[in-house]
Formats: C-alpha cells, structure tokens, sequence
C-alpha cells in the first residue's frame, strides 16, 4: 500500500502539471487599419493604414483593383510583434487614368488574418484636348481651332503646326484654367507659304500629364478675289465688261455674266487667270446687244477654294435717245417753263416739247439740238398765250438717227382764274355800301378790269366801271346797290362774279307812347305788313303787334308792355320786303314802364 501510494503522489502531481498546460491563454490576432490615400496621380497612388501585431510577428500588404474583390496586392511588408498600432502606406502603380480604385490594409500572423475596411481613390485625368478646323484661311494665314477641358487641374495648351506630321513649330503657350468642361481655343498663324498643306493639333498639359490631339490639315490657299470694273467700248449693240482677279495662288478660271436685269441670264466663255498673288486684268467683249438698253454685268472667279462674283455694275449702250419729262416750272396765268432730260445716248440728237389741254398735245415748241454724247442733260423751253385755270398736258420728244423717243406725260395747271372778284360783305342795308376788290392773274398793275351789275330783277348785266390794277394785280371799287345785286369782274378772258343781298332800312323811335317805324327801299313799300317784336329772355323775339306801313313807308305802334324794361325791334319779313331784298330789321330799342 505504501509503496504504490507513493507511486502515486508523482502521478497526480504530473497530471496537476498536464492540467495547467492545458489552460495556457491562446495568441491574438493582429488588427489592420484603412486610412486615407496621400497622394494620387494618373497611374500611381499612396495609400495609408496602420497595423498592430497584437505580440505575434506580423506582415502586412495591400490588396487593390477595379472593384471590391481587387485582384493586386502590394508585397508582404513586416510589422514586426509589438502591441500598438504601426502606421502603414504603400505605393501603387500601374493605375488607369481617371479609373474609381478600392483598396485595403491587410494583415497576417500566425493568429490569423485581419482585413481593413474598403477605401476607395480615383486617379487624376489628363486634360481632354480636341483639334478642329481651321478657319480665316488666306494664302499666308490661318486661325487654328480647337477644345481643352482642363479636367480640374492647371491647364496649358498651344498649337503644332507644320507641313507634315511632324510639326516642327508652335504657337506661345497659353493657359487653359483649372475648370471642368471644354473650352474654345484658337490661334492665329501668320507667314506661311501659299498652295501648302499645313497639319496642326492641340496639345495640352497639366500635372497629370499631357494630351495631344487629333491631326488635322488646311491648305494655305482662298476662294479669288475680283473686282468688277466699268464697261468700256459701248456701241448700239457691243461692249467690253471689264475687271480684275486675284487667284490667291490657285488655279483659277473667270467669266463675265451680263444681262438687263440682276439675273443676268447670259455668261462670256470661260478663261484662264492663272494661279498668281496679284491680281490681274480681265475683259470680255460682248455683241448682240440692243441699242439703248441698260445691261447689269459682273465678273466671277471659280479656283478650289471657292466661286467669288464681283459687285453689279451697269451700262447702257447707245442708241435711240433718252428723254424723260420734268416738271413744269414759273406757272402763270398765261405762261410756263417745261423741263426734262435728254440723254441723247451717243447720237446726234435734237428734242422740242409737244404741249397741249389733252394727252392729244396740238401744239410743239421749236426743235432744239441735244448733241451726241451720253448721259442725261436738262433741257427747258418757256411757252405763253396759255388760258389761265387750266390744266395742259406736256412732254418731251427726243429724235436721232436711231430713232424717235416720247418722254412720259406730264401735267401743269395754270395760275387762275384770269381774276377774282369777293364784296367786303354778303348783305348790304339799303342805302349803305360795299366794296367789291379782286386780282388779275398777271399780277400786272395799270390794266383795265371791267366791272358790270346785274339786279336781280334784271335779266341782263349793264357796265358800271372800268377800274385799272393797282400793284401786284389788285383792284377795288365801291358801290351802293338798291336791291340784290350781282357783280361780275373781267378781265381777259376770264370773268368772275359775285352777289350782294340788301335788307330794306328799318328805323324805329318812341314818343310818349307812340313807336314809329319806317321802312326804306328802292321802291314804295305802302301797304306792306310790319311787326313790332319784343324780346324775351329766351333769345326769342316775339310778335307783339302788327301794322301795315302808309304811302310814306311809315307805320306807328301803340303797344301795352308789360311793366319793366323790353327790348323791342321792328322786322319785315323776306315776303313782305318783295323780290330782290331780304328780311329787314331796326335796331333794338330799349324802354321802360
């Protein structure tokens, strides 16, 4: 018993000593830490993190790519077997431009194996650099085009340009910005050699890097450049169209179109200019053209870079003259000036004006000569003996060998009547005067003026005055008619008349009570009614009392007024005054009862 008991003891000791291994703790894994990246480019970037081995030995990389399941890593790095976090970075290459990266801190220990959370970086872009055509192209110039977005970042840009693709010149750099979006470009080139190829393209640069665009090409060449220039030679039927072109160093063919409108219609065969710098007279002689006609004409250039045509001009070939009625001038009563042009179109010309009172004329003035040369010359000639107030018609003939051309119709009126006649008043009062005055159309003074009445009982006028003008024309007479009278004025062959209307002289007077009236006119009134009339604050006049005038024209009223101030007046009626007067009135008359 002793002996295995003692054997035993050991046993449980070595066993409490297995139980204790046993229970030792187990190691910890290690902690991995995304942080920020630190810098980024087009195809590289640094990215941070931190690593703690947790006490075990420990290596760390970083697993990047496209996408959450990466697909690179960087190489294993140690991070030794401290307790505290290491900071960590790595540098990866071998990037996209402008691509959306992830990335994460990995680390490894015999514990195991700790992942960082995702991070993601996206790398830098090249600016975008885009040529286009170019524009404003002469034979030594042109403007280069084109489009950089600076893709957020400092941009510079400038042109290469040269005859091949090789450049070999550029244009002062220039700067873009830092924005985002494309922006227009353009420089100009000066200098360069006429009928060249020339290739160019945009090239621009930021921290990024460096973007180059596309090749494009103009050739250093313009459509000609001409210049229409006055017809020469003008016959009836022919001319030479004259002009200049400058081919702009190409190839370049000219023609003239000409024709009597600005269609044209009709071109001169075509023919070479050559392909110089200068510019270069041309001509074409035309035919069949007809006598007397405005033609319209221009030159046209055509070469490879285009079709030019000039400014219109015009000429007009001789032939029948030209003639074109004016205005008639310094009209009287009795004379005129007629005016136009003649334009005699290089033939002897002669011209005279047909004058008449219709579009028939009847009568011409004396043919004159015009000459021969071209081009509109005024012509005017005086006529007389014309009726005053009427209107004529004239116009101008032009004849030459060529044949014979009317003038438009044109129309004149002369100054009229031959003389006017007014009265200084309409109506006239028995016994009392007017004056009749007037003007000749002549304007002359010391002529006679013919004045002649006829009453209106009459049937025919009787000569009364002959009065003679004063200055400018005008004349005046005065005269004292009995009854209606009309006034007739002449002079030449015009006459003008007027008529004067006369009221019978009513007089009216009171004495104690008693109110008289008397009636004068040119002849007895007796037994004609009158009217006593008072007024009332209407306006109107009423009758109060009748009477019939006595073998004097005479008539008394004995009235009952009303008490108060009347306003009372005498009238005849236009019956009761008879033919040739009107109705006549006194003057009102104030009393009071």
């Amino acid at each position: 018993m002793h002996t295995a008991a003692t054997r035993l003891v050991p046993l449980l000791c070595l066993g409490a000593a297995l139980v204790f291994a046993g229970t030792a703790a187990a190691a910890t894994a290690p902690t991995a830490t995304t942080g920020p990246v630190s810098a980024v480019s087009t195809t590289t970037a640094t990215v941070t993190g931190s690593v703690n081995p947790e006490g075990t030995a420990t290596t760390w990389h970083v697993e990047y790519g496209t996408s959450t399941t990466y697909g690179a890593q960087t190489a294993a790095v140690s991070a030794g077997s401290g307790t505290t976090a290491q900071a960590v970075s790595a540098s990866l290459t071998a990037l996209k431009p402008a691509t959306t990266y992830h990335y994460r801190v990995v680390a490894t220990s015999t514990a195991g194996t700790a992942h960082g959370a995702d991070g993601v970086l996206v790398t830098s872009s090249l600016p975008a650099a885009v040529t286009t055509s170019a524009t404003a192209v002469t034979p030594t110039s042109a403007t280069l085009n084109g489009t950089v977005d600076p893709s957020g970042r400092p941009t510079t840009w400038y042109f290469e340009y040269g005859t091949s693709t090789s450049y070999g010149t550029k244009t002062p750099v220039k700067d873009a910005g830092s924005g985002s979006g494309s922006t227009a470009v353009s420089a100009s080139v000066t200098g360069l050699k006429t009928a060249r190829t020339y290739h160019f393209r945009i090239v621009a640069t930021n921290d990024a890097g460096t973007s180059r665009g596309s090749d494009q090409t103009f050739v250093t060449a313009a459509a000609p450049t001409v210049t229409t220039k006055a017809a020469s030679s003008v016959t009836d039927s022919t001319a030479t169209l004259n002009g200049s072109v400058n081919p702009n160093g190409q190839a370049t063919n000219v023609y003239f179109e000409y024709g009597t409108s600005t269609s044209y219609g009709t071109k001169t065969p075509v023919t070479s200019a050559g392909a110089g710098t200068a510019a270069k007279s041309m001509a074409a002689a035309v035919s069949a053209l007809t006598g007397g006609a405005t033609y319209h004409f221009r030159i046209v250039a055509t070469n490879a870079a285009g079709t030019t045509a000039g400014t219109d001009m015009t000429f007009t070939t001789t032939g029948r003259p030209v003639p074109q009625t004016g205005t008639a001038a310094n009209v009287t009563g009795t004379s005129a000036t007629l005016a136009g042009t003649v334009d005699p179109n290089g033939h002897s010309t002669s011209w005279y004006f047909e004058y008449g009172r219709t579009a028939a004329y009847g009568t011409k003035t004396a043919s004159q000569n015009a000459g021969t040369s071209k081009g509109a010359r005024a012509v005017s000639v005086p006529i007389s003996a014309l009726t005053p107030g009427t209107t004529y018609h004239f116009r101008v003939v032009a004849t030459s060998s060529a044949g014979t051309t009317y003038g438009a119709d044109a129309a004149f009126t002369t100054v009229g009547p031959a003389i006017t006649l007014a009265s200084s008043s309409a109506t006239v009062i028995y016994g009392n005067r007017v004056t009749l005055r007037g003007k000749v159309s002549t304007q002359l003074a010391n002529v006679a003026v013919g004045v002649f009445s006829q009453r209106i009982t009459a049937g025919s006028f009787t000569s009364i005055a002959t009065v003679l003008t004063g200055v400018g024309g005008t004349w005046s007479l005065s005269v004292k008619p009995a009854i209606g009278t009309t006034y007739k004025a002449i002079y030449g062959s015009g006459s003008a008349i007027t008529t004067v209307s006369v009221r019978p002289a009513v007089s009216l007077s009171v004495s104690h009570g008693r109110f008289t009236t008397h009636v004068a006119a040119a002849r007895s009134l007796r037994g004609r009614l009158v009217q006593l009339q008072r007024h009332l604050l209407s306006g109107r006049w009423v009758t109060i009392s009748r009477n019939r005038l006595n073998s004097r024209s005479t008539a008394v009223f004995r009235p009952k007024l009303p008490r108060g101030r009347s306003l009372l007046r005498v009238a005849i009626s236009v019956n009761q005054a008879g033919s040739g007067y009107l109705a006549g009135y006194s003057a009102w008359l104030a009393v009071r009862r």
